[in-house]
């Protein structure tokens, strides 16, 4: 799962660094572009708090400890609401759509590399 995350990571990144490059050449795609990067960083956040929270998961599995509760969705969410807001009080600067779909790249990207990783290690039977 671990290298699953650090591809969709990488490839956020890598999306980033696009926009950014179209932020500075496109003056007419400044605030798509501007939003998608907001996004994008807001994705990415939220990617590694998804990673921390599987990581305390399966520490808390092994070690049969007494659970912690916390905020998990919930600050993911706030996150993602947070960009919108942002988005929504510059929207000469920033794109509210572009930045609310940029906003789950990273999950996207997990899931469609996890689906991708596990189809090529099927062997197609069954």
């Amino acid at each position: 799962m671990d290298e699953i995350l650090k591809k969709a990571m990488r490839s956020a990144l890598y999306m980033m660094s696009l926009f950014t490059v179209v932020w500075a050449f496109v003056p007419d795609g400044r605030a798509v572009a501007a939003g998608i990067v907001l996004g994008c960083g807001a994705s990415l956040f939220n990617g590694l708090l998804l990673r921390r929270r599987i990581d305390y998961i399966g520490r808390i599995t092994v070690e049969q400890g007494p659970r912690k509760m916390s905020l998990g969705l919930a600050g993911r969410l706030a996150t993602v609401l947070l960009v919108v807001m942002i988005a929504n009080k510059f929207p000469q600067h920033l794109n509210v759509a572009a930045t609310l779909s940029a906003a789950f790249y990273v999950q996207i990207m997990v899931f469609l590399i996890g689906i991708v990783t596990y189809s090529k290690r099927s062997s197609g039977k069954g």
